[in-house]
């Protein structure tokens, strides 16, 4: 088990953080934070900087909620607590897939008991597994509203409802709006695993498709989709029977 655990603190209200990090000094002695992150884009950059062993995450928060802040991450490797006045859909999927969350307000009791329970995990050889199931778990309750991607200075938030499609080029992934598209350091795959439960398909190894904007389904020419663009994608043997089921 490790010795000290460092933290980050990640909440937009600058209260809700000062109160946790005198309540962990209280009841987490192994807990060091190292980090108090009021706004979810800076939180995005202290943890690629300092590679924490756990965050304390709020849910709600503006621009970007915890679960699109999770999404964002290459990899998750560190522990989560959620910090949430979340409804009880939510609070069965963190029982389901053994998550730690506190409720706000915070209560001393519970806040041991979440760092008990995440000093023990540290033995756990399947937890970064775990957020990922919850994640997928969450997408067809509460459905991310943006889709996070990287830029040289920053994150840019593309509302999904605007997304018509996205192609893979190679290790970054273009993405066509309706009047614009724009190429992202990201690959496909990522992409795609951002966007579950949003009516999204890969029709192509090279194609990621809004089903919601597909305007007409071709058979002919080995199936293919014209989008509300008016652009032509062509479908793949192994995918086209699975579309034609989705949008028929």
């Amino acid at each position: 088990m490790k010795k000290t655990i460092r933290a980050i603190l990640i909440d937009d209200e600058p209260l809700c953080t000062a109160g946790l990090e005198i309540d962990l000094s209280e009841v987490g002695s192994m807990i060091e934070v190292v980090a108090i992150c009021n706004h979810p884009l800076k939180a995005i950059k202290q943890i690629q900087l300092l590679k924490p062993d756990l965050i304390f995450l709020d849910i709600e928060m503006p621009g970007m909620n915890g679960f699109e802040l999770l999404a964002t991450l290459e990899e998750i490797d560190f522990k989560v607590v959620f910090v949430t006045a979340y409804d009880e859909y939510a609070i069965q999927a963190f029982r389901n897939h053994a998550i730690d969350y506190i409720m706000k307000p915070v209560d001393r009791d519970i806040l041991k008991l979440a760092v008990d329970k995440v000093m023990a995990s540290f033995e756990e050889t399947d937890y970064n597994i775990k957020i990922e199931n919850l994640l997928k778990a969450l997408h067809g309750g509460h459905r991310v509203k943006k889709l996070s991607v990287p830029i040289a200075d920053g994150y840019d938030l593309i509302p999904v409802d605007d997304i018509l499609y996205c192609k893979s080029q190679g290790n970054y992934t273009e993405i066509f709006c309706h009047n614009s598209s724009k190429l992202y350091s990201r690959v496909l795959k990522q992409i795609e695993a951002s966007l579950v439960g949003h009516n999204f398909q890969r029709v192509h190894a090279s194609y990621l498709v809004n089903l919601d904007k597909v305007k007409s389904i071709h058979r002919n020419d080995g199936g293919y989709l014209i989008m509300e663009n008016d652009f032509r994608i062509n479908m793949s043997r192994t995918k086209k029977g699975d579309v034609f089921d989705m949008l028929k």
